[in-house]
């Protein structure tokens, strides 16, 4: 039967076998694809575009500026903002794969409850103690919905969580800087921000353990060994969140409060304008990764120093407010998309431990301590000094881009962000025959129906090269003809 299923599938006409490969390729690379979102997963994505939604827009510091009058107040949300930072950081080395479930639920009640007991009770000190205990319990949730993001999600689930929640945080922020939103009071914001909190969390009832496939909570052989040139992703994520979310963010707090235009407004608008660039980026670039953090801090840079003239051109305050909205949107999805590919990719919990930590830690609280002293100078002097010497870090990253890039395509990660799903199926099938990683692509196409010419318009390789491959192929695994190549992985041709 097996025999017969193979010769049927290739007893098609050469041409109508070639086009259904090339349209199933093309649908399983594009990770921008709509369909690759699964229903299944639908609970997972909501909590994540609603919940980090609500925690970057209401609770933490990220988007907190003088002119926005938040629902807990300026100095209340700095403390949520470190303690949110810190217990995440904690978290993700207490909980397990396995534990999402329960502890998803654990502190969503305990948020819900500290919110209850912030809105009730009027005491300073019991409003604090209960700041506290949301940000501490926001920890805990964070690192519970992470799991199933990294672990279970697809690259096109994880896509649009990342780049719908950005959307949404700066769709609510402008409302926040809204006349209207203005004119509300705290009590109104405060309601407002419990009710989005509540129905986010609430999908979290519907969160189930099987989500993740098999083998996901324990290291597999057949997985592919992380290199040590993937932790530079860390570096990158580490400098964008010191740069763009704490010096450059005081540095946008004392436009915002120094010029004439509504500076705040326009970095939101930017923001959307980011999430319909990186979308765009993994569209149509064949180097989305390289090309969405050489937009992001070419932008930062760019912004930065046009900021830097503005005392002379007030005009640029407006041109450095749009450019900074789209860097700081654009890392951000960036910095968390790739947390995910690579996550999945090595079923690396090392790997996301260190980014939360390093993200928390080195990005995010030393990004608070500087923004707001950048902030709390409010001169021009103090900002231009800020903005000349990030930007000077910027160009100095920008310089080094090459030299990234060439180190990123060297692994497998890079290659597999934009497809719609992560390839680690089955690779014992292949490197039990030892083959390396660029004989395994080959092998796949092949089983897939391509020509040797087709392979190399694919791998964008010469043809004598796929020869080799090839040939190399054929030697390891002792056969002679595609037909006997079908039936050594009739597993996996058959899947």
């Amino acid at each position: 039967m097996i025999g017969w299923s193979l010769r049927r599938s290739y007893s098609m006409k050469p041409e109508v076998r070639v086009h259904a490969n090339l349209v199933n390729l093309g649908a399983r690379n594009r990770v921008v694809d709509i369909r690759g979102l699964r229903k299944k997963s639908f609970p997972y994505v909501f909590v994540w575009v609603l919940y980090y939604a609500w925690v970057i827009t209401f609770a933490t510091w990220w988007t907190a500026s003088p002119l926005t009058e938040n629902v807990f107040g300026s100095n209340v949300r700095y403390i949520m903002h470190v303690a949110n930072l810190l217990s995440s950081a904690a978290f993700v080395f207490i909980i397990r794969k396995e534990w999402f479930v329960k502890t998803a639920r654990v502190g969503a009640m305990l948020i819900i409850a500290g919110m209850g007991a912030f809105l009730i009770v009027q005491d300073a000190r019991i409003q604090l103690a209960s700041a506290v205990i949301i940000a501490i319990s926001l920890g805990c949730v964070n690192i519970s919905i992470l799991m199933p993001f990294v672990f279970a999600f697809n690259n096109t689930e994880k896509l649009y969580a990342v780049v719908g929640s950005n959307v949404l945080i700066n769709v609510i922020s402008l409302f926040m800087e809204d006349e209207v939103a203005a004119s509300l009071q705290s009590n109104s914001k405060l309601m407002i921000s419990s009710v989005l909190m509540i129905i986010a969390l609430s999908a979290t009832l519907f969160f189930k353990n099987d989500c993740f496939a098999e083998g996901v909570s324990e290291k597999r052989t057949d997985e592919p060994r992380m290199q040590v040139w993937v932790y530079l992703s860390l570096v990158l994520n580490c400098v964008f969140a010191i740069l763009c979310r704490g010096a450059g963010k005081g540095v946008l707090n004392i436009a915002a409060m120094n010029s004439d235009y509504r500076v705040l407004t326009l970095y939101y608008l930017g923001g959307v304008v980011g999430c319909l660039v990186y979308v765009a980026v993994y569209a149509f670039s064949k180097k989305a990764i390289h090309l969405a953090w050489n937009i992001t801090f070419g932008c930062l840079a760019m912004g930065l120093l046009l900021n830097a003239s503005s005392s002379q051109a007030p005009g640029l305050a407006v041109v450095f407010a749009i450019l900074f909205g789209i860097s700081g949107t654009m890392g951000m999805i960036n910095m968390y998309y790739i947390l995910g590919v690579i996550g999945k990719k090595y079923n690396s919990m090392r790997y996301v431990q260190l980014s939360i930590l390093l993200i928390g830690i080195c990005g995010g609280i030393s990004g608070v301590v500087l923004g707001d002293l950048i902030t709390r100078i409010n001169t021009f002097g103090v900002s231009l000094i800020a903005s000349v010497v990030s930007a000077a870090v910027v160009l100095i990253f920008l310089v080094f881009a090459p030299a990234f890039a060439s180190v990123y395509y060297e692994d497998e990660w890079a290659k597999d962000s934009k497809e719609m799903d992560i390839d680690n199926e089955q690779l014992h099938l292949f490197r039990k025959y030892k083959l390396s990683n660029r004989e395994i692509e080959v092998c796949k196409l092949l089983l897939q129906g391509y020509t040797m010419r087709q392979i190399a318009a694919i791998l964008s390789l010469a043809y004598p090269t796929v020869n080799t491959y090839c040939t190399s192929i054929y030697r390891k695994l002792n056969i002679n003809s595609r037909t006997e190549l079908l039936l050594v992985f009739k597993d996996y041709a058959l899947r």
